[in-house]
């Protein structure tokens, strides 16, 4: 009797290992790097072309002359923004608002047969972005990205010819795109590149002279943006 119970006692001491083995085991839970509430900042370069037309009518208004051109633009363009991230797994959703400040600026001008100086320039001052993000974290350290959104900016147009000119800041509703790759500094650092891309609706503004000649400028911006870009994650 007693060889029999040392025996089952082995017996059961023997499969406690296997048993463990086949036991299915917890999954780790999924790392956060990246995920939290971010307030951060951004430096880039604007770059980018307007669809541009410039008119002169008469009193009568008929047409004097026109002229249609694309209108380069680039300049010195950085913000800040606010923000959240969520991780699920290696997937990361986010949202996130960013206002920021440009010196972006572009200039057209034409010398008439009549010898009339013609002006048109076009300067972005500022832009507000709300934008979606999606993510895919790798090695828990990198995380490229792409995200759509809206951008609403203000552009300052102005019309010159000698000495008369006429100008007006309006805001252009846009189409936002971006894309670029965070990097994890530190626990709570995130640096990386980004571009971003707007193409927004046209819109015009005219001014007439004391000789009633009506000078009018209609403008579409599309704009490329390429920035460096870093956050504080909590």
């Amino acid at each position: 009797m007693k060889k029999v119970s040392l025996l089952a006692i082995l017996a059961t001491a023997a499969s406690i290992p296997a048993a463990m083995a086949q036991a299915p085991v917890a999954s780790p839970a999924c790392p956060k790097a990246f995920q939290g509430f971010h307030l951060g900042g951004n430096v880039g370069y604007g770059v980018g072309k307007g669809k541009t037309t410039y008119t002169r009518t008469d009193a009568a208004g008929a047409t004097i002359d026109s002229h249609k051109f694309d209108l380069g633009f680039n300049g010195v363009d950085g913000g800040v923004g606010v923000g959240y991230t969520h991780r699920f797994c290696n997937w990361a959703l986010g949202i996130a608002f960013d206002a920021n400040w440009a010196s972006t600026t572009g200039k057209f001008s034409s010398i008439e047969a009549n010898g009339d100086n013609l002006g048109y320039k076009a300067s972005l001052r500022n832009s507000l972005q709300l934008y979606g993000r999606a993510g895919y974290v790798l090695a828990n350290m990198v995380m490229p990205f792409v995200g759509l959104g809206w951008d609403n900016s203000s552009w300052k147009s102005t019309v010159t010819e000698d000495d008369i000119s006429g100008s007006k800041s309006k805001r252009y509703n846009a189409f936002l795109w971006k894309a670029g790759v965070d990097f994890l500094a530190t626990k709570h650092v995130v640096v990386g590149l980004e571009y971003t891309g707007t193409v927004a609706g046209k819109k015009s503004l005219s001014t007439t002279g004391d000789d009633d000649i009506t000078r009018s400028a209609s403008f579409k911006p599309q704009y490329n943006k390429f920035a460096l870009t870093a956050k504080l994650v909590y």
